[in-house]
Order: structure tokens, then sequence, then C-alpha cells
């Protein structure tokens, strides 16, 4: 059987999440920076990671990889995953949720995963959910549940957690109650969901020095992820650590090779962009755009 275009583009697509976003996504901007972002979600997806946290500033196409495209690929090469997907409210994490099931209901990803599908939407099925908030796949053990924060995940076990913005702005985060609080949620809810090979994936605009990575970064070891990581991740009490500023300052490095000065997006938020929301408040951009955030 000869091998069309097609067919090579769904395969390539099958072996990387960039290649995937390729297929699924063609209008979707990918800039160097986005596919080394990918690569390194693609990492976590096939198991090179196990914990990981990549902190991103505003605006920079942080939660369509990691709270779409990399759920929607997962169940693409491992079907039997059980995926919860955490934001500061349900609603946001149900937004989430539909843009999955828009995908894996597209042409394009049929060609790519043709074993990976939904149930028709309102089709009465009571072996398979499909909601806003939760959906399984058709004929595989695998699928996704939505939860806003402070939100119960109770005889749901857990695969692999995606936690994308726990806090909805900077009042919340200034706020040690809510602080408390996410902190109380993460401890009592998601780390009881998770079993010996459960992953799990943090993906933040950072507030305050005091957040989720924070506290996190308190009590277990973060590695910084400089390059790609290795083909044996490392013991389960230790975090992959990836930081991109909106503006270079640390040294290059293989996923992040930028010079100092350059900007993370320059087609989207130029440099001089960038200096003047730094102006107006310097401690809110070291925070929220370069992932630095410290004592006001």
């Amino acid at each position: 059987m000869k091998l069309t275009k097609e067919m090579a583009a769904a395969e390539l697509a099958r072996r990387s999440l960039t290649d995937f976003v390729r297929v699924v996504r063609p209008d979707l901007s990918t800039t160097a920076f986005h596919r080394r972002y990918y690569r390194t979600l693609d990492a976590f997806a096939g198991g090179k990671i196990r914990r990981l946290i990549v902190s991103i500033p505003p605006q920079h196409g942080k939660s369509s990889g990691s709270s779409v495209l990399l759920p929607a690929y997962l169940l693409g090469i491992r079907p039997e995953t059980k995926i919860a997907l955490a934001s500061y409210n349900l609603q946001l994490a149900s937004r989430f949720n539909r843009q999955i099931q828009q995908t894996i209901d597209s042409a394009a990803y049929a060609a790519v995963f043709p074993g990976t599908r939904l149930a028709r939407p309102g089709a009465r099925d009571r072996h398979t959910i499909r909601t806003h908030e939760a959906f399984e796949l058709v004929g595989q053990t695998g699928g996704l549940l939505s939860v806003g924060r402070d939100g119960t995940l109770t005889g749901n076990p857990v695969d692999v957690f995606i936690l994308d913005d726990l806090y909805k702005n900077a009042m919340e985060a200034h706020s040690p109650l809510v602080r408390d609080n996410v902190w109380a949620w993460y401890n009592s809810v998601v780390r009881t969901r998770l079993h010996n090979r459960s992953q799990e994936l943090i993906v933040f605009t950072r507030w305050h020095e005091d957040d989720l990575i924070g506290r996190i970064a308190r009590h277990e070891r973060i590695v910084p992820l400089e390059e790609d990581p290795p083909e044996t991740p490392p013991d389960e009490e230790t975090w992959y650590g990836l930081n991109f500023e909106a503006i270079k300052r640390t040294p290059p490095t293989r996923l992040d090779p930028r010079l100092p000065g350059e900007a993370l997006w320059p087609e989207r938020h130029s440099p001089a962009l960038l200096d003047r929301k730094r102006r107006f408040d310097p401690l809110m951009f070291e925070a929220m755009y370069q992932g630095c955030p410290s004592p006001q």
C-alpha cells in the first residue's frame, strides 16, 4: 500500500505531541518556544517525566498546550489513562473539558487515533459518560474528569493529574486564607487520588512566592529542567521544574536557548511591550512574567 502524505502525517502525529498539534490544530501558532514547550509535555506524556512544574507568562499559550492538547494526545497514545484536570473554578475546568472533547471529535483526530472516540453528544448510553465535566472513552477504560478548586474526587483514582492555575487573580493569590485552602485541598484531595505510577503536571502563572509551587519547593526537591530529560525518571520525591521567562535573564539552556534580553514570544509580546509592563509594576512583572515572585 502506497503511503500518502496524510498517512505519513498521521503516523508522525502518533509519535510526538508537536506533530500531533500540526495535524489537529494547523491554525495554531507554533513558534520555537512552543515547540520546546510541547517537547517537554511530550516527555511527560511518554513517562520520561513523572512530576513536572512549568511556569509560563500570561497569554503565551500555556493552557492550550497543557490542558487541551496534552490530554487529547495522552488519551490517544494511552487510552486507558484516567485524567483529572483542575483549575481555580469548575467553569474554567469544564471549558477545557469541552475543548478536549471537540478535539477528539474532529476528523483530523480520528485520522490519527481512530481507536479513541467519545459517545455521540446526547446519546443515551448508561455505560459511557459524556458531560461538560466528565467523559469516558467508548470501549476503553480511560477518560477525563474536570474539577474546580475545592471540588471533590471521592472514589476516583487518577493516573494523570493536571493543575492549571489554581488562583483566579492577584487578590486570591495574595490572600493567606486562599493559599492555605489551596494547600489543604492539594494535600487532602489531589495527593489522596494518586497511586505509585501516577503523574502530576502543575502549570502556573506565578503570582506569589507562597503559592502552591512555592510551598511544594519547601517540602520537596525541584530539579531545574534545562535539557531533554533522561530516559530514567528521577525518584518519586523529585519534581522537574521549567520556568520560561518573558524576557530572558538566565544563561541559555537547551530547552531555552535564548540570549539575555530576548523575549519569549516577540511576535505577540515584544520587548518594548514587556518593558512597559515592568515599569508599571515591577513586583507583579517579576512574579507573573519572570516566574520569580518575591515578598512585597
